[in-house]
């Protein structure tokens, strides 16, 4: 398709800025009351659930857990033997049931006369009327009384002296590893670390969980935060090494040990170096609307 550019503004009842499990429903629900509606998407259809976040994590998940269950086999009588586990098969299976998700919500956006999934980066020019850089080329441009901003959530790279100068994972590049690190670093002991610290633990590798504070996921409730008590005894029991340190880390550095690299983390004044070859920084995410202007 030729790319064009449209100068003029097309007026629709509804206009819906990304396809997570907000703007989907909305927009299907806008489509059947009748309002023409549009959807835009930049990238692939399903927003940070299915794309980055419980989709694909609960898929891995599910082979940590078997690779535990088969671990402990022998409890229940059954021998299997030594267990290993295959990174890159569980990231295909991840990547297979991601895209079956997304497929399946690309078509359903489909299905309707009054409802049109456009894909593109969208922009603000006017308070109710958006320019889309169309994925095909060229642009188009829209208005409505009803915007509806669902940009989803994405990591936050925490302000740490030396993080940018070190290798990192986040909560979303780190389910694209294909082989399981002899140990992971966690920042952050959070819902999001602990998840990914379980997991990975579960799949073989040295675990080290570095959390501000002395409870672990501080922002949830209080006899919710106490119970995780009994989780951590439970890691540590799982060789789930964990720092708990009062201070906020300040200071990542890394240098060359022979034919090792240690990474220095600094809480405050208190430092912690620790031999390992995959670190990840899961101190929050970012929720908040995406520049659209």
């Amino acid at each position: 398709m030729e790319a064009t550019t449209q100068s003029r503004a097309e007026r629709l009842d509804a206009i819906v800025i990304g396809t997570g499990q907000g703007g989907k429903p909305l927009a299907a629900d806008l489509a059947r009351a009748g309002w023409r509606t549009a959807i835009i998407e930049k990238g692939r259809v399903g927003g940070t659930c299915v794309i980055a976040g419980c989709t694909p994590t609960k898929t891995m998940l599910a082979s940590a857990r078997i690779a535990h269950l088969a671990r402990r086999a022998a409890e229940y009588g059954v021998e299997t033997g030594p267990v290993s586990v295959n990174l890159e098969v569980v990231r295909q299976l991840k990547r297979r049931i991601v895209d079956q998700w997304s497929e399946g919500s690309k078509k359903g956006l489909e299905r309707h006369a009054k409802r049109e999934l456009i894909f593109g980066e969208a922009r603000f020019v006017d308070t109710r009327e958006i320019e889309v850089a169309l994925a095909d080329g060229g642009t188009r441009r829209l208005t409505s009384d009803h915007i509806f901003l669902n940009v989803g959530g994405r990591p936050r790279i925490p302000a740490i002296e030396g993080l940018d100068t070190v290798p990192y994972l986040t909560s979303t590049s780190i389910m694209e590893l294909d082989q399981v690190p002899d140990h992971l670093l966690v920042l952050g002991g959070g819902f999001v670390g602990l998840e990914f610290g379980q997991m990975f633990r579960r799949f073989g590798a040295e675990v080290t969980i570095v959390q501000k504070g002395s409870t672990l996921i501080p922002r949830e409730d209080q006899d919710v935060s106490e119970a995780m008590r009994e989780v951590r005894r439970a890691l540590l029991e799982a060789d789930v090494a964990l720092e708990v340190v009062r201070e906020f880390i300040d200071k990542v550095k890394e240098k060359a040990v022979g034919q090792e690299v240690v990474k220095s983390v600094t809480p405050g004044q208190m430092v912690v170096k620790i031999v390992h070859d995959e670190m990840v920084a899961m101190l929050g995410s970012d929720s908040q609307p995406l520049d659209l202007a």
